[in-house]
């Protein structure tokens, strides 16, 4: 059992298509308190002053009906480097102190946090334990294909504009494949379940201090 005096924080993060909201799923399933970094930035969306700020850098068809069309979002950020840190630094500290608040009045002895820019935010030294899903390169392509429906240079763009797979694998303090079945998956993770419970907490930072 952990200590109450802090939750003990887990982050899960992954390259874009790598099935890591599949599972951060599976831990709501099994009863954990989990948030999304991606839904408070998605929240921060419906706020007057951050609307505002986005239409400045993005130009007023951005937004459509009082709010942003994120499909199109979504096309600048993946091949505008200039614009897609402009919006990083715009929502990433709101994020932080949200995500940040939401531990402090915390009474869960486990939180889980889905990040998908983990360790390109060096938010990994706020965590007790880190976990990557992964997978190959050509099954995320299809992936991003399917649900995106664009083409196959497109989706390999959007996995170019994140950090290497590589380098997230060295970074983690566990790494999960996923490139199977959703049984093998479930599977991998029902292993894990005894191994966090097991594994003491680090001296970490706040996520606003870093």
């Amino acid at each position: 059992m952990k200590h109450l005096d802090r939750p003990f924080l887990v982050a899960i993060t992954g390259g874009i298509a790598s099935g890591k909201s599949v599972v951060s799923k599976w831990f709501e399933e099994q009863s954990f308190s989990v948030f999304y970094a991606d839904k408070i930035g998605h929240e921060l969306f419906e706020d007057k002053y951050y609307l505002n700020k986005i239409e400045d850098i993005f130009g007023k068809e951005i937004i459509i009906n009082g709010s942003v069309d994120r499909i199109k979002l979504g096309e600048i950020i993946f091949n505008a480097a200039d614009k897609r840190k402009q919006l990083n630094e715009l929502l990433h500290p709101e994020i932080r102190k949200r995500m940040q608040q939401i531990i402090d009045t915390s009474t869960n002895e486990i939180l889980v946090f889905e990040i998908p820019l983990l360790f390109e935010n060096g938010l990994q030294n706020a965590f007790d334990l880190t976990i990557n899903i992964s997978t190959r390169n050509e099954i995320r392509i299809k992936r991003i294909m399917k649900k995106n429906k664009i083409t196959e240079d497109a989706a390999q763009k959007r996995i170019n504009s994140q950090m290497s797979e590589i380098d997230k694998q060295n970074l983690v303090d566990m790494n999960i494949s996923n490139e199977s079945n959703i049984k093998e998956l479930y599977l991998r993770l029902h292993k894990l379940l005894p191994l966090i419970k097991k594994i003491k907490k680090k001296d970490i930072k706040k996520i606003t201090e870093i």
